[in-house]
């Protein structure tokens, strides 16, 4: 039989747990297809998992185990050599164990990483990586040594299209589309778009579920798993901590319910640009535009630029709730004109009823162009660079752009066909995080088994070749 497509080797990368467990049903499908797949992941007991099904599997602490001895810092300088890093510090900064432990404990793990999936790449020698998103060493490592080795990284990210999937090659940071590729849309076209902009305004439904804080039975049974497999074979797994993860969803209980206290409800007689905040743990806003981080200041800025009768209103992140230290949120509405609304007031609610939006690279952007709104980004989200927003780099240029923000209208018909051309991008599929179940699995192998092998287009060659091995080229 004669396959549509040439087989290729994928190489997953996987944290543990749900997100190896979701690798393996992709391998599983991509094997099916014929392809050859290779899991790693930092736990030891997702590995041994995954090889009792049958997969190929290994873990970072058993490759760091068999690597020889080596010159740490003599590795540190080769590796800001040929990586082109201006200090190994900026692999591991964002990487949660290493926040609390000593430098030279961070630097001798970074390299350890490095020459451990080095010798991995060599071996398997892999044709696509896909690590998913995060901040995690092991995707920052498997990412650098990839390009380094010209190996394609795929991003998998999510959108609010019918075919939800946004997926990036060798970057996170790009836009969907070139401004070139928002044509004039024939009347089907048309017509395809408005009634995507009509279903998803009127059914308004969040896009992502807000976080629960009560005790939950599977999140008991997973408290379980997580202290059985620590006092197990996964105990030298640095990801893998029970008694904080407890020790979190205790204090999340508690902040939840102190935050009570700084919601306010809108003011119908005031105006407002509505500013939702970002998740302070998400890998974009510590790892991709740490400049703005500290919401905070943005908040600050935009409320002090904001005419008189205007208020800037803010609501939580739907995966931040509870996670938000009181203090941190206090200070957000210290400014007079800055409301905090409780996290489960309706987004779609707040979009209609807002003069404009600030966000900081976030879909609620999008959402609000589908509404016909004036938005700010800070970030440079995918959507930015078209014509549609008012987008600014730093915080020195929020003053300047708040009078142009409230006075900026977005033309409709360019947002119909950049609609167009970015759901012509976009494919089905979801991330693990939004869709942990086998259906999706094998869709999201179709998936990348349909991007990979497109890679070898003519067109596709030539676009990559023009745009150079770090640059982004959304399927």
């Amino acid at each position: 039989m004669e396959l549509p497509f040439s087989l290729m080797r994928f190489l997953l990368a996987s944290i543990q747990t749900f997100e190896s467990d979701f690798n393996g049903h992709v391998g599983e499908e991509l094997t099916r297809r014929g392809h050859e797949v290779e899991h790693v992941t930092v736990s030891c007991r997702s590995a041994r998992l995954l090889r009792d099904q049958g997969y190929r599997a290994v873990c970072v602490p058993d490759l760091i185990a068999d690597l020889p001895e080596h010159d740490v810092e003599a590795n540190v300088r080769r590796i800001e050599s040929e990586y082109g890093l201006a200090t190994i510090r900026d692999v591991y900064r964002t990487d949660p164990p290493s926040e609390s432990r000593s430098e030279e404990w961070c630097v001798s793990r970074t390299v350890a990483y490095f020459l451990a999936l080095e010798r991995l790449f060599d071996d398997v020698r892999p044709d696509i990586l896909v690590p998913e998103v995060g901040l995690e060493l092991i995707r920052t490592v498997a990412h650098r040594v990839a390009l380094k080795r010209r190996v394609p990284t795929f991003f998998l990210f999510y959108t609010i299209f019918p075919n939800p999937l946004r997926l990036y090659v060798d970057t996170m940071q790009a836009p969907i589309v070139s401004p070139d590729e928002a044509r004039e849309l024939e009347p089907g076209e048309h017509a395809e778009v408005e009634g995507f902009i009509a279903d998803f305004t009127a059914r308004r439904e969040p896009i992502r579920r807000p976080r629960a804080i009560l005790p939950t039975l599977p999140r008991m049974r997973h408290a379980l798993e997580y202290f059985a497999a620590k006092l197990g074979n996964d105990r030298g797994n640095e990801y893998l901590l029970p008694a904080n993860w407890t020790k979190e969803h205790i204090l999340g209980w508690a902040r939840a319910l102190a935050a009570h206290l700084l919601y306010s409800p809108l003011k119908p007689e005031r105006r407002y640009v509505y500013f939702p905040l970002h998740d302070a743990e998400d890998y974009k806003i510590k790892r991709v535009i740490p400049q703005f981080s500290n919401q905070t200041a943005v908040i600050e800025q935009i409320a002090d630029s904001l005419p008189p009768g205007y208020d800037l209103v803010l609501k939580e992140h739907p995966l931040s709730i509870g996670r938000n230290p009181f203090g941190t949120l206090r200070r957000m509405r210290k400014p007079p004109n800055v409301v905090l609304v409780p996290p489960r007031t309706s987004t779609h609610e707040l979009i209609e009823r807002a003069s404009a939006l600030a966000v900081i690279s976030s879909t609620v952007g999008l959402e609000g162009l589908l509404y016909g709104k004036p938005v700010l980004t800070l970030g440079r989200p995918f959507y930015a660079d078209q014509g549609l927003t008012v987008d600014v780099d730093s915080l020195a240029e929020l003053r300047a752009n708040i009078p142009t923000l409230l006075h900026f209208r977005p033309d409709h018909e360019r947002v119909l066909r950049f609609l167009h051309a970015a759901m012509r991008r976009c494919r089905p599929g979801a991330p693990v995080l939004v869709d942990r179940s086998e259906e999706n699995a094998r869709t999201l192998a179709a998936t990348l088994e349909k991007a990979a092998c497109g890679l070898g287009a003519p067109e596709q060659a030539q676009s990559r070749a023009l745009l150079g091995a770090s640059s982004s080229l959304p399927q």
